[in-house]
This record gives C-alpha cells, sequence and structure tokens, in this order.
C-alpha cells in the first residue's frame, strides 16, 4: 500500500486582519480559507500531515498587535484539533510575536523542534522538522542553516539508513534559488551546506518547504524538492503526496473549493506574476521515481523504524 500525506503552508491566519498586505495573500479572508482547509484535507484521508510553516501572520510585516497573535494561535489550534490525522509542524518567520519575536506562545500551542525533531509517520517513512529560527526572525526572515542544524540532521539521517527508513525533512525555507537568481535572500542561509549534506545522505528522499508561496518541483543529488504554494492565496491549495513500493513518488496539488476567492486573488496579480505562484502544471502535478526510495525500500521491505 502507498504511503498518503498532505502538506500544506502558509496559512498566515489573521483574524479581523487591516488588509490583504501584497499579493497573493488574502488575509481579510483567513477564517474562511482556514475553515476550508480542514474539510479538504480529511477528504484526501492522508496517513498524516505536515505544515511548513507560517500558519500565522506574526513576525514582521504584518503589524499584528499581541492580542490577535494570541487570538489567532487559539483559532487555529481549534481548527487543527478538527484534522483526522496526525500532523507535525515546522515554524515560520511570521509564526512569532510581531512585537517581541517570540515563537514561545506559538511553541505552547503547536509542538516545534528546538533543532530537529523526528517522528515514525509510516511504515519505512520518518518525518525530520526543522527549526531554523535559532536567529533574529526580523532580520533573518530566511532562516539559518547552523552547525547545531547540519550535525543534527546528519546524525538522524544515519539512524534511518541503519533502519532501513525513507527521511523526508521539512523547513520552512527554500534551499535552492530560482534559476538564474542570485544573492536571494529568499533561501536559507548557509544553504551550501545543507545541500552537501543531502548529497552525502542517501537516505533523505524529499525536502518540503514553503516560505516563498510559489510552487516548484526539482531533484537535487537525487533527492526531490518540493516547495509549495500558499494555501492563503492563489492558487489556494496544498499538496497530497503518494509514496509507492517501487519507488515512485506522485505529488497532486488540490485547490481549495473556493472559486469566487481563487478568483480574487487571481486578479491581484498579473497572469505572468500567477504563473509564478503556481508554477507550471509540472510544478504541481508529477509522478517521478526517486532512486534513493527505491534503494531503501527494496532493499528493507518497509518494516517499522
Amino acid at each position: 500500500m502507498p504511503v498518503r500525506f498532505v502538506f500544506v503552508t502558509d496559512s498566515h491566519h489573521y483574524p479581523d486582519a487591516p488588509k490583504n498586505y501584497a499579493a497573493p495573500k488574502m488575509l481579510t479572508q483567513s477564517q474562511k480559507i482556514l475553515d476550508a482547509m480542514v474539510p479538504a484535507i480529511n477528504a484526501v484521508s492522508p496517513d498524516f500531515i505536515v505544515h511548513g510553516g507560517d500558519l500565522l501572520s506574526g513576525g514582521g510585516t504584518f503589524e499584528m498587535p499581541t492580542n490577535t497573535y494570541h487570538r489567532s494561535i487559539d483559532e487555529v489550534a481549534e481548527a487543527f484539533d478538527q484534522l483526522q490525522a496526525p500532523i507535525y509542524y515546522v515554524p515560520g518567520n511570521h509564526d512569532c510575536d510581531a512585537r517581541t519575536g517570540s515563537f514561545v506562545p506559538f511553541a505552547r500551542r503547536f509542538p516545534i523542534p528546538d533543532t530537529i525533531d523526528v517522528f515514525d509517520t509510516a511504515p519505512g517513512i520518518r518525518i525530520a522538522t526543522a527549526n531554523i529560527y535559532q536567529c533574529d526572525p526580523f532580520t533573518d526572515g530566511q532562516g539559518v542553516w547552523t552547525d547545531e542544524l547540519d550535525q543534527a540532521l546528519s546524525d538522524v539521517a544515519l539512524e534511518a539508513s541503519d533502519r532501513g527508513c525513507a527521511l523526508i525533512l521539512a523547513l520552512h525555507t527554500w534551499i535552492l534559488p530560482l534559476e538564474g537568481e542570485t544573492g536571494s535572500t529568499a533561501i536559507i542561509t548557509h544553504a551550501d551546506r545543507l545541500l552537501e549534506t543531502i548529497a552525502e545522505h542517501a537516505a533523505i528522499v524529499m525536502v518540503l518547504t514553503g516560505h516563498r508561496h510559489t510552487n516548484r518541483i526539482c531533484l537535487t543529488h537525487g533527492c526531490l524538492l518540493l516547495d509549495t504554494a500558499c494555501i492563503i492565496g492563489y492558487p489556494m491549495g496544498f499538496r497530497e503526496i503518494s509514496l509507492y513500493e517501487s519507488g515512485k513518488v506522485r505529488t497532486t496539488f488540490r485547490q481549495l473549493d473556493l472559486p469566487d476567492l481563487v478568483q480574487q486573488s487571481y486578479d491581484r496579480s498579473t497572469p505572468e506574476q500567477n504563473l509564478g505562484w503556481a508554477g507550471t502544471v509540472q510544478d504541481r502535478n508529477r509522478e517521478v521515481m526517486l532512486p534513493r526510495l527505491q534503494a531503501i525500500w527494496n532493499g528493507n521491505q518497509r518494516v517499522g523504524c
């Protein structure tokens, strides 16, 4: 049987938002999106769910008052209590208090790692969730890949390999820039170090990221990168991801059934910008063979990790 899970990111809940801020976000409609998100994810019947961060609209940019920040935590937690599968979280730069930069109130309701946490989510699959905000989330919104994180990832990758498990890494920020892009602050600081570790450890089969509100699928060193658009704005959806015993991975982008709201968000950008948010068809829906996954599962018959 395949393992099926959902990756959703950048839901940016903001109760009574004063405006939508930059496209494609629809912050003034975040409650409607939150209400639609939970049943849409449940309808997929995933084995588990991963959220890629920015559940909230704290941090910089949005000027969220502290009392609204605490309210947003409660509203998202209450909504996500209705999810019918286990959910795992990584923090985003907007999940901290906009006044203090503290993630403490967020972490009381949403379990996030100090560095890296590891979960056995299905036979033959482990999820490693990374906290890349051991830094100032206001000045380093893209996060930092530290020596401590790198050593922790190496350790959990070695353990996954010893146990015959495929390891999926989740963090908030992209690790590869767009083609032709240089000096981008939208990829994690010290991405080169992380890429070297991914190349070194064949147990790392997939990396899940959000942050840039853009769909992209690419491969690096035999590892599948699933950069994923926000759910708070166009194209307003999440990924359904299936892993098969053959080593095949299928990812399908599921748009929320909110056609009027999707159109409103679309109308805030040019067609060219909207193509950037949505990505090509191949950035949304694709089947790929992952030799790393194939080698792990064929050699270990997907025993529990």
